[in-house]
């Protein structure tokens, strides 16, 4: 038996972790899953919306599931940010206090409760996605429509101020660039870096030589639907080299980019076995998205299918050739790496230093053991 057995925990989720189809409940579900693989009973508390209901697999996975709404409460008006103050709910710190076991808060949306807990002298941990303020800001700098814009630098102020209150917790980081700034501005806190939880146990790359490059993502999000465009227009349709758009969602502005190109280039919402081919096939990933803050899944999936990987360094901060990575610093360099690797075979010995650099930090039961250990 693992030291893990019969621990019994509590989970806080900003959402119904199931169907896994984006970052943050990709990360969640997976990490329930290992907890369920090691024995530990685990009493979670969701919140539902849009596709993500009462789900079977998650009752599968824990011992109990409650699901709450967001609802629009007054606590906006008392200057909460609106991913927290939808989410406020006295049923769900009523039953989480009941229930008595220590608690993973994911995500500062769930912060709410931090002073129940310390009150209570309820063992916690906060799992953060994200430095939220930055990311929406982040956002505010890349949408088009002035409301949109005006609402999401308005939920980057009110974040920035709400973050305050995680000071003097147990804090784990999604990122080490994460990590350096929580410590940085919270040195009372204890902080470690877990990376994201998957689901990949073996990795699964292809040697040999790839026939395209691939950008992959939710084609309806302004940060990739700009990723994709700035690729074919700033990168493509200057070199001969094929590249594939895949993704949910395409915008019109991403079709018309890629309609321009002369090699096909637009894979509109692929099935996940398509979508596996499609990467399973290709000899290069690029991740050009500057992302200020927490970190790609799709990061996490390239490291365990990609043949070479192209990476944006707010992602990646290191090129490790011999493990098939490499950081760039402009369009023009993506263009030169790709020149350069396109006729370069995947190889055994790189295969192998991929491997070691996973098995250092993406491991989930190793992951798993540490949020226990704290817990």
């Amino acid at each position: 038996m693992s030291n893990s057995d019969f621990k019994e925990i509590q989970i806080v989720a900003f959402a119904v972790p199931y169907p896994a189809n984006y970052g943050g409940v990709i990360d969640v579900y997976y990490r329930l899953k290992t907890f369920f693989e090691m024995n530990v009973k685990v009493h979670l508390h969701a919140f539902v919306y849009d596709d993500h209901q009462p789900s079977a697999e998650l009752e599968r996975l824990c011992a109990s599931v409650q699901y709450y709404k967001r609802e629009n409460t007054y606590k906006y008006l008392q200057n909460w940010p609106y991913i927290l103050s939808s989410r406020y709910n006295k049923l769900l710190i009523n039953s989480v206090l009941k229930i008595g076991k220590p608690v993973l808060l994911e995500g500062l949306h769930t912060c709410f409760l931090i002073e129940d807990l310390k009150a209570h002298q309820l063992p916690f941990v906060i799992r953060m996605h994200n430095i939220e303020w930055k990311y929406y800001s982040f956002l505010a700098e890349l949408e088009p429509s002035f409301v949109k814009k005006k609402y999401f630098l308005e939920e980057a102020r009110r974040l920035k101020k709400f973050e305050q209150n995680i000071s003097s917790s147990k804090i784990i980081a999604i990122s080490d660039k994460d990590a350096a700034y929580l410590k940085e501005l919270y040195p009372s806190s204890s902080i470690q870096t877990v990376m994201p939880f998957h689901d990949f146990d073996v990795l699964n790359i292809v040697e040999g030589i790839g026939d395209y490059a691939i950008f992959h993502g939710n084609l309806a999000i302004n940060e990739n639907e700009k990723a994709a465009i700035d690729l074919v227009e700033k990168v493509f349709l200057n070199i001969d080299y094929p590249l594939i758009v895949a993704g949910k969602n395409p915008t019109k502005r991403v079709a018309q980019a890629a309609n321009a190109f002369v090699h096909k280039t637009l894979e509109a919402n692929p099935t996940e076995k398509s979508m596996t081919s499609l990467m399973k096939h290709a000899h290069i990933h690029i991740l050009p998205n500057r992302q200020p803050t927490g970190m790609k899944i799709k990061w996490v999936n390239a490291l365990y299918t990609a043949r070479f990987i192209i990476v944006h360094p707010e992602i990646f901060p290191n090129t490790i050739e011999e493990a098939g990575i490499y950081t760039f610093s402009s369009f023009q360099e993506i263009q030169q790496l790709i020149l350069r690797l396109k006729d370069i075979s995947f190889t055994q010995s790189i295969l192998e230093k991929r491997k070691a650099l996973i098995l250092e930090r993406y491991n989930n039961t190793q992951n798993a053991n540490k949020i226990l250990s704290w817990l």
